[in-house]
């Protein structure tokens, strides 16, 4: 059961929001109404672990399983957006459901926004063209009291080189942002994070760095999946790049937060989509190595810390190497091309922006 879940970057979603919202209610609830919820939580197992008597249908049965929960326990904490979170939770798997969902949950730009995604990108949740323009028109609308943000979308939504994809989702981004997700993580779990393995590239660009201001802070970017990046050759890795960064970031101003979304949203892909990391770098990509040998400037960036980057290098590569095999079924030579991959672009990020 905990396989099947781990294996599926929806489930994984939906289990951690369920487990995000049992912590917050044992945490606040009184003695007798946190017995009751581990009784429930007990047995619910039950019903959850069921889903194993029919192996082929288990990914199926585990969805509705997990909302239902998530809805449950979620309203003990959060009631007006419990139900919300969990239809949106739903679309990978019932998107005509989600979609009555999301027309009967009262006045909500949010879900006006999703049932323009469904039109887009799920047509068999039901949604026509009509449905779809008269909620894009709702949102546009909502947007329109923010003159930033809207310049943004509509230079956006003109540029015929920017994919119809990309432009719908982007609006959606903005309808996340505006929820304030970012701004209540302890309360309130993103649920968005199945569009990154389904939509691909055009949700890559449309939830990255946008606006090259403190607004990407708020970028609403999906952790990265799985323990990856939690392993020891990476915590070096990073440590290693810590003070420098540190020390670039005061000269950068506010655009750096644009920065900072591109290596989350980096992190993400490694993790959701490391397929994308086959693709065999230009003739001309950089040598993230040897720019650390050949760094000159001891005082901005101490020998010693460049030693630790060094060192931590191909332990990165070898643990993320075996995680993409184990988590996400690469092949051994698939997952060394990929591994390689991610610890270049990682630490390419991180060296252009020290290098400016």
């Amino acid at each position: 059961m905990e396989r099947a879940i781990c294996a599926s970057p929806e489930l994984s979603e939906l289990d951690g929001t369920l487990g995000a919202h049992y912590s917050r209610a044992i945490a606040k609830l009184a003695p007798d109404q946190r017995d009751a919820l581990r009784s429930g939580q007990r047995a619910w197992l039950q019903t959850r672990n069921a889903c194993a008597a029919d192996l082929d249908k288990l990914t199926a049965c585990l969805q509705p399983v997990l909302s239902q929960r998530v809805i449950e326990v979620g309203k003990l904490t959060q009631p007006d957006t419990a139900a919300l979170d969990a239809i949106i939770a739903s679309i990978p798997y019932h998107p005509a459901e989600a979609a009555q969902g999301l027309r009967h949950y009262p006045s909500s730009e949010l879900a006006a926004a999703w049932l323009v995604y469904l039109h887009r990108f799920e047509p068999a949740s039901g949604v026509t063209k009509e449905e779809a323009e008269k909620n894009r028109q709702q949102v546009l609308k909502v947007l329109a009291d923010d003159d930033f943000p809207r310049s943004v979308f509509s230079d956006l939504e003109n540029d015929q080189s920017v994919s119809r994809d990309r432009v719908e989702l982007t609006l959606l981004r903005m309808m996340i942002e505006r929820a304030e997700y970012a701004l209540f993580a302890d309360q309130r779990a993103y649920v968005h994070c199945f569009i990154f393995s389904r939509q691909g590239e055009a949700a890559y660009d449309a939830f990255g760095p946008l606006y090259g201001s403190t607004r990407d802070t708020f970028a609403p970017i999906c952790v990265p999946q799985g323990n990856l990046f939690e392993q020891r050759p990476w915590k070096q890795l990073s440590s290693s790049f810590d003070e420098v960064v540190s020390a670039a970031s005061e000269n950068a101003g506010t655009i750096r937060f644009a920065s900072y979304a591109d290596w989350h949203l980096m992190a993400l892909r490694a993790t959701t989509s490391p397929r994308d990391f086959l693709k065999a770098p230009a003739a001309q990509a950089d040598d993230p190595e040897q720019i650390v040998r050949d760094w000159a400037d001891d005082k901005s960036w101490p020998k010693k810390q460049r030693q630790q980057a060094l060192a931590a290098v191909e332990p990165a590569r070898q643990v993320t190497s075996t995680w993409l095999q184990h988590e996400r079924g690469l092949s051994a030579g698939e997952a060394q091309q990929a591994a390689r991959e991610i610890v270049r672009q990682w630490m390419s990020q991180r060296l252009d922006f020290i290098g400016e």
